[in-house]
């Protein structure tokens, strides 16, 4: 059976654009049935597609056993943010003194700069799978908050370039140092972006403020 018709892949992938889209935040719990229906699905391949979020940070586990939207609360996104940074770091210790070959990710010249790929191959240029596995969990839980960055951060477009620049120019230095202010003005915005990421599940307004 091809993978858009298996039920559980359904349910995996829609339920996770809906966890990343903020769609369970204004009402944390996941209600098996409900999802079950919208999907038009059994609870089975829902509570497996669950489950299988659970493993990757993206939905957490309730007290008496359902499942909860993840927290977004500042110290969390905070402790998220650092130790994305702790990994890249890891890695640019692990890949120090190799050649430049695989630096940059293939990008759409038609497409804006992602930091987000030329993070994901910073650390996949390392080899350590243990590392890879570790930002990949924490990367899922802050890709929620991109389209939060975008609109507090109005330098994002800017900030990436200057990113892939120092990448492309094998300036380790330099790179550390902007991987550090990429991430700690989001430590320091991380009650602003919670809230933003929020408003957005509740249909607020946006907070629309630029750092």
């Amino acid at each position: 059976m091809a993978k858009s018709r298996d039920p559980f892949a359904r349910a995996l992938e829609q339920i996770r654009a809906r966890v990343l889209s903020g769609a369970y935040l204004a009402a944390p719990t996941i209600v098996i049935a409900e999802e079950a229906g919208r999907l038009g699905l059994s609870t089975t391949p829902v509570r497996e597609a669950l489950s299988c979020l659970c493993g990757e940070g993206l939905v957490e586990r309730g007290p008496s056993g359902g499942f909860l939207a993840p927290r977004v609360d500042a110290t969390t996104v905070r402790d998220r943010y650092g130790f994305r940074l702790m990994c890249l770091i890891g890695a640019l210790d692990l890949t120090a003194g190799l050649p430049t070959y695989g630096r940059l990710p293939p990008q759409d010249s038609a497409a804006p700069l992602d930091a987000g790929l030329l993070f994901e191959s910073v650390v996949s240029r390392a080899g350590n799978g243990a590392l890879l596995a570790a930002f990949n969990r924490v990367d899922g839980q802050l890709r929620q908050f991109r389209d939060a960055e975008r609109r507090i951060f109005k330098d994002v477009a800017a900030e990436a370039e200057h990113l892939f620049r120092l990448a492309e120019e094998e300036a380790n230095g330099a790179l550390r140092e902007a991987l550090h202010h990429h991430h700690q003005r989001r430590s320091r915005a991380a009650a602003l972006l919670s809230l933003e990421v929020t408003r957005g599940a509740s249909g607020g307004a946006q907070a629309g403020r630029s750092l």
